[in-house]
């Protein structure tokens, strides 16, 4: 199937390329620039052909197949593409200069919350935290303020792990994070994505290495997490 894209890829370049170079082509080539461009569609009706070939041979559906899917199935890797809304990549790049003694757990589902979901917890030794990346711009007519149910679980969470957790609602421009202040009463801290880092960089050591351990194997169980393809948050 990978080849047959190949080939496909291949002929469309063919194809394309016959047409920016048509008057080179008509000055130094004998055959026509459509000629070749026939060609091209001719190698790529062959790519598509080896392609359904192998998915056949494979049985892999060929609709809603995607390169990602190839991928895994060529390299025999599970099937986990990102899921929609979910910006752990980001926040995990942020805090990529913290210590390993730091750690993220996402789709966290505490008890008693139903199927609500914290989309991180971050435990170090600066203490518990959890994030609640902010996806929507504030001004916007559906903008939800996530503000109360995000501190009331994360509330909980600290309840049941014996230790105060700090919910931090996570915003991807300081812009954004100050219109949000202005128009809603923020009820947990709020922060930039810019200035997460610094952030946990400058927490005082709370927690021991015994306790951090016992936290994330709490905190690890609690994960519940969305199908491939699903919206990471709600």
């Amino acid at each position: 199937m990978m080849g047959g894209l190949s080939v496909v890829v291949t002929g469309m370049a063919v194809f394309f390329l016959a047409y920016i170079m048509r008057n080179y082509i008509k000055e130094n080539l004998i055959i026509p620039y459509r000629t070749l461009q026939s060609y091209g569609f001719l190698v790529v009706f062959i790519g598509v052909a080896i392609y359904m070939l192998g998915a056949k041979a494979l049985k892999v559906p060929i609709r809603n197949t995607t390169f990602y899917k190839l991928e895994t199935i060529v390299k025999n890797e599970i099937f986990d593409p990102q899921r929609k809304d979910d910006y752990t990549k980001p926040i995990a790049a942020r805090l990529s200069d913290l210590s390993d003694t730091w750690s993220m757990t996402t789709q966290v589902n505490v008890p008693g919350t139903a199927n609500y979901l914290i989309p991180q917890v971050i435990l170090g030794p600066g203490g518990a935290f959890t994030l609640w990346p902010v996806i929507e711009h504030p001004t916007r007519k559906n903008f939800k303020d996530p503000g109360l149910l995000f501190e009331k679980a994360s509330k909980m969470l600290g309840d049941l792990l014996g230790v105060p957790v700090t919910p931090i609602m996570v915003f991807y421009t300081p812009k954004a994070m100050q219109v949000y202040k202005k128009k809603y009463e923020p009820v947990t801290r709020v922060q930039s994505l810019l200035n997460l880092g610094n952030f946990f960089e400058d927490r005082k050591k709370k927690l021991t290495d015994a306790q951090i351990a016992d936290f994330e194997t709490k905190v690890y169980a609690m994960i519940k997490g969305t199908r491939p393809g699903e919206k990471f948050l709600e």
